[in-house]
């Protein structure tokens, strides 16, 4: 475990304050965590069911930065791996969300010998089975779980509830991907670099209090909307912006939109 030779990587994703400030305060961070991490991982016991960072969400921040499992808490990232396989396979343990791992591990915890294995395998055996793959993403849905890889990184997102949505290009693979899964009709579209349009449209007329309903949770990541009804179809045009961080979609916004949009025309 060498954390403190990844002082830099954990700067440059701070941008608190400026450059010098930020570097002495990512490596007192890291230093005080390494040692942190070692006295709990002496304590096997104490590491595996009541570690000291809560959720392991340091463990999270190291493989979010991209750093490589020779240089993780080698205790405690066995047993997350451990944790995480159990949860995918057995539905055994905590729920996991919002948790990353290495991808070659992810599959070796999972028996998979590659991502082709992984994708014919869990088709064959989880419900409503969903993937889609844009450039070095692909988003697999299935079982009640969620999965985000990110190829160019070597990461996976397991249920990334709370993943920030700041890109267009990130909405359309989670619209493609729920789209799906909940067979729902949309289009969606970029009016601007960080002005995005989502057009849901259902034959007929729904029900008022239904359509009340749905509008009185859409999130708050949805700044305006508009419905538009005809008789033969109702449309639903809700506006996103992209640059307002206090406002951003999540992902769990997102499903959760086109959970409560499906329940409505059902």
């Amino acid at each position: 475990m060498h954390l403190t030779s990844h002082n830099d990587d954990l700067a440059n994703r701070l941008n608190l304050l400026y450059p010098d400030a930020d570097r002495q305060l990512a490596k007192e961070l890291m230093e005080l965590h390494e040692n942190k991490c070692k006295h709990c991982q002496e304590d096997r016991l104490s590491c595996t069911v009541r570690p000291a960072c809560k959720n392991r969400n340091f463990l999270n921040t190291l493989i979010e930065l991209g750093i490589e499992a020779q240089d993780l808490p080698a205790f405690c990232y066995s047993v997350y791996i451990n944790q995480i396989g159990r949860y995918i396979s057995e539905r055994k343990g905590r729920p996991m969300t919002d948790r990353r791992i290495l991808i070659k591990d992810f599959l070796a915890t999972l028996k998979v010998s590659s991502i082709r294995h992984f994708n014919s395998k869990f088709k064959k055996e989880w419900k409503n089975y969903v993937s889609v793959t844009q450039k070095d993403q692909m988003i697999v849905t299935g079982n009640n779980m969620l999965f985000h890889f990110d190829f160019s990184r070597g990461i996976v997102h397991v249920n990334p509830d709370n993943e920030q949505i700041d890109s267009f290009d990130i909405l359309k693979h989670y619209t493609e991907v729920f789209s799906q899964l909940f067979k729902v009709s949309v289009d969606l579209q970029e009016i601007t670099t960080n002005w995005w349009e989502l057009l849901l449209t259902l034959n007929g007329t729904p029900e008022k209090n239904k359509l009340d309903v749905f509008l009185g949770k859409l999130p708050r990541g949805i700044t305006n909307h508009s419905v538009v009804k005809d008789k033969n179809a109702t449309r639903i045009l809700l506006e996103v912006y992209g640059d307002c961080q206090s406002n951003l979609l999540t992902v769990k916004d997102v499903r959760e939109l086109f959970n409560s949009f499906k329940s409505m025309v059902s």
